[in-house]
């Protein structure tokens, strides 16, 4: 009797398995966030699970990008805050998609640090409105005053085949979005 249980048990496994890859097709990751840029959703050096390839999308979530700075290839995570074709801009650090403000956690720790050299445009917190092109996204991190690493306002638009990943959970189970 223990032996079929045992064995149920395993089959189990396996079909859930197959179920949670998408019969192998995708598969889990798990990300340790060296830094604070993705405050207050994810903390730095937290571990996080992501999934690859990220499959469909939507504004909100969580994904890792391939960014090439020359020098080296790092993966890193950022907030999809439009799609291609949306409209995006940011007032006082809050996302106005196709005209809507929406509801995104973020945070500005230094209010006086709205200036970079490096950006696109002259002010972090309000710009745009920005339209994106086909085949792109518009990605942000949550700490919107984080001056030179990459998001789209210092680096524009992140082509889709440049997205690896959609993180979807901590490994303490706590849900991503």
């Amino acid at each position: 009797m223990k032996t079929h249980v045992l064995w149920y048990a395993m089959g189990v496994v396996v079909v859930a398995g197959i179920v949670a890859t998408r019969f192998g097709t995708r598969w889990p990751s798990v990300y340790y966030m060296t830094g604070s840029s993705m405050e207050p959703s994810v903390a730095a050096h937290e571990y996080f699970l992501a999934w690859s390839p990220a499959g469909d999308l939507s504004v909100g979530d969580l994904v890792l990008f391939r960014f090439d700075d020359g020098d080296e290839i790092f993966h890193v995570l950022r907030r999809v805050v439009a799609l291609p074709s949306d409209t995006v801009s940011l007032d006082s650090g809050r996302v106005v998609l196709n005209g809507i403000r929406r509801d995104m956690p973020f945070r500005i720790i230094q209010p006086l640090a709205w200036r970079s050299q490096l950006a696109l445009e002259d002010n972090l917190y309000d710009w745009g409105p920005w339209i994106v092109p086909p085949g792109s996204l518009a990605l942000l991190s949550d700490t919107r005053d984080m001056i030179g690493w990459p998001d789209s306002r210092f680096i524009g638009f992140v082509a889709l085949d440049d997205v690896i990943a959609r993180a979807t959970r901590t490994v303490t189970g706590r849900r991503l979005r």
